[in-house]
């Protein structure tokens, strides 16, 4: 890698100055969520193509398929929400921030990110506690088998990687307006 030296234009600079690490971290997190549920998807599928060949050509589907399969389900939801969480991506009203100055979109911005902080850390201290408690410690997935609170801890797990993705992008200053769209374009 060449050194940058005062000769080096500014634009170069900046473009090849490294992200924080903590934006890198995210990035990161970001990859290895998406490859999670890239494998869950490969495993939903196969667990239901295996029950309809088990039920329909072998009359003897597997009897835990559905049980599974929605947990799996449950997983794959909260590990998206968490990259779209990374990715800014969520779905927003801003027909009224639209219109209004820079200035309050900022302060919109903001605060959305805040309250999104504010409900995640209340969602991530309620999860915790309702995973330790004995209701979920003793809860059992009846075809399974299978203790629930490994199902149940996706929810903790989303909101401490959602926490941190936004954490991760709030020393971005890019990013304090909303991304609006123009009717307009085609």
């Amino acid at each position: 890698m060449s050194r940058m030296d005062a000769t080096t234009p500014l634009d170069t600079r900046v473009t090849t100055m490294q992200k924080p690490p903590l934006t890198r971290a995210s990035r990161w997190l970001a990859q290895f969520e998406q490859l999670l549920c890239g494998l869950l998807i490969i495993a939903f599928s196969t667990l239901l193509i295996v029950n309809v060949i088990g039920r329909y050509v072998f009359s003897s589907p597997l009897f835990f398929a559905e049980e599974l399969a929605v947990y799996i389900l449950v997983w794959m939801a909260f590990l998206a929400i968490s990259v779209a969480i990374h990715h800014d991506q969520h779905v927003r009203l801003t027909m009224l921030v639209g219109v209004m100055p820079s200035h309050l979109q900022r302060l919109c911005y903001w605060l959305t990110e805040l309250i999104c902080l504010a409900v995640l850390a209340t969602l991530l201290w309620y999860s915790i506690g309702w995973i330790r408690s004995p209701s979920a410690a003793f809860d059992i997935a009846i075809t399974l088998d299978w203790p629930k609170w490994h199902f149940y801890l996706v929810v903790p797990i989303f909101c401490a990687t959602g926490i941190f993705h936004i954490l991760a992008r709030l020393p971005d200053h890019t990013r304090t307006v909303f991304a609006l769209v123009d009717d307009e374009e085609d």
